[in-house]
């Protein structure tokens, strides 16, 4: 099987819930980061290469690619680092708040995603390959 081959396989309902959480914590984080920029008045410009990070691992995350959703995971510790820094500046800011519990959602949703959907698919094949014998 080639690497840009990907055999889908139905989720079962804990990958499900965990793979919804992982969303969560995205369009969350997304929300936090928006609102904090449009009220900052920060340029467009700025806010590519703030986005473009989390935004060039969408396409494998909606195509189910386990590399993808292992990068969401490294990138979210970027953005963990940023919200950190928020909570120290603004201790008492409720969207540095929120953003820091979504960065955590989508760290951990992402962890337990690649490491429950591995599972899967690898018992998948293993049964694919009992059955073809």
């Amino acid at each position: 099987m080639s690497g840009d081959t990907v055999t889908l396989t139905p989720r079962a309902a804990s990958v499900s819930w965990i793979f919804a959480g992982m969303w969560c914590g995205l369009l969350l984080l997304l929300g936090t980061q928006l609102l904090d920029a449009w009220q900052r008045s920060v340029p467009p410009v700025l806010l590519f290469f703030w986005f473009t990070p989390l935004l060039i691992l969408l396409p494998g995350i909606l195509r189910d690619r386990l590399r993808s959703v292992t990068w969401m995971a490294f990138v979210s510790l970027m953005y963990f680092i940023w919200s950190v820094l928020r909570i120290f500046a603004e201790p008492d800011s409720l969207r540095a708040q929120v953003e820091l519990g979504a960065v955590i959602l989508l760290f951990i949703c992402s962890a337990f995603y690649v490491r429950q959907r591995g599972r899967e698919l690898r018992n998948s094949r293993d049964v694919g390959i009992e059955s073809e014998e």
